[in-house]
């Protein structure tokens, strides 16, 4: 993760780290309106605007670029086991694919299904690609793919399907195809059936269950993380830049961080022009003229 933050927290990054950024003097309140930096109000803000000279932003390194969205893929992942469905016929499938075929024929007495329990904890995985406009490529930033070590089966989670991951041992690189099932008399968990040959799953495996969130194929707003600045109480925040030399201070709320971008459930508008680099050190300018 970049390391310039005015202040880290647990939305971040494991246990609360709080940075503080020594200052050289700047400028004070009293600072006449031809200093290198002065406060503006904004009618119905808290915050005012931060005015700097031409010098000054070259001194503070300055740089901005637009908000971007982004196609978003979100999976949920949830833990689950291996078990074995016996009796005829228990299984009747919610959803059926045209290209496979259903499951759960009459004569069919013993089944292999992986159950996920009713209290089962989720995780939310996000896989976001972000045009690169200046080098004519594209970079994917994707947590399934770093957290399994599999390539990410963005296209093949159709009609119901799910993946799951056989934990333990030289069981890791491959993911199973899988699809949500209803089992007779029984309340204790979602239940799932294997679709093709499951690498020699048994009774009792604990494995990984993947399904494509309701919330995915959604735009999501994305900055660089370096734009992204934390407080003392935990809130993130980021500069914008609507006219040349002017910032202001905006609240966002940060849903991921992906490496080297942050991915916003709240924020400005797409388009909108943000400090990325410098934006410690405009909360620096905005807290030491206001004489906070």
């Amino acid at each position: 993760m970049p390391r310039n933050k005015l202040f880290l927290t647990s939305s971040a990054v494991a246990g609360v780290v709080f940075v503080v950024v020594a200052m050289a003097p700047f400028a004070t309140a009293e600072s006449p309106a031809s200093g290198p930096a002065r406060l503006e109000e904004v009618a119905g803000s808290p915050f005012p605007r931060v005015v700097l000279t031409e010098q000054a932003a070259k001194r503070l390194s300055i740089q901005t670029e637009a908000l971007r969205e982004e196609m978003a893929k979100r999976w949920t992942m949830m833990n689950g086991e291996v078990e074995i469905a016996i009796g005829e016929p228990l299984v009747k499938a919610f959803t059926e694919t045209a290209s496979i075929a259903p499951v759960g024929a009459s004569d069919q007495a013993m089944q292999s299904l992986i159950r996920v329990p009713v209290n089962a904890a989720s995780q939310m995985l996000i896989a976001v690609v972000v045009e690169e406009d200046e080098e004519g490529e594209s970079r994917e930033h994707d947590e399934f793919a770093e957290f399994f070590g599999v390539d990410n089966p963005a296209d093949e989670d159709k009609d119901g399907l799910v993946v799951v991951l056989l934990t333990g041992e030289g069981r890791s690189g491959k993911y199973y195809k899988a699809r949500p099932v209803e089992v007779k008399d029984r309340d204790d968990g979602r239940f799932f059936e294997f679709l093709e040959a499951s690498g020699g799953a048994k009774p009792g495996d604990q494995v990984l269950v993947a399904m494509k969130a309701p919330e995915s194929d959604r735009m999501a707003k994305v900055v660089p993380y370096s734009s992204v600045i934390y407080d003392e109480h935990g809130d993130s925040w980021l500069y914008s830049n609507p006219e040349p030399l002017v910032f202001v201070r905006q609240k966002v709320v940060v849903e991921r961080v992906l490496g080297d971008i942050a991915v916003l459930s709240d924020g400005p508008a797409r388009g909108t022009m943000v400090v990325s680099v410098g934006a410690v050190e405009l909360m620096g300018v905005e807290l030491k003229v206001g004489g906070h």
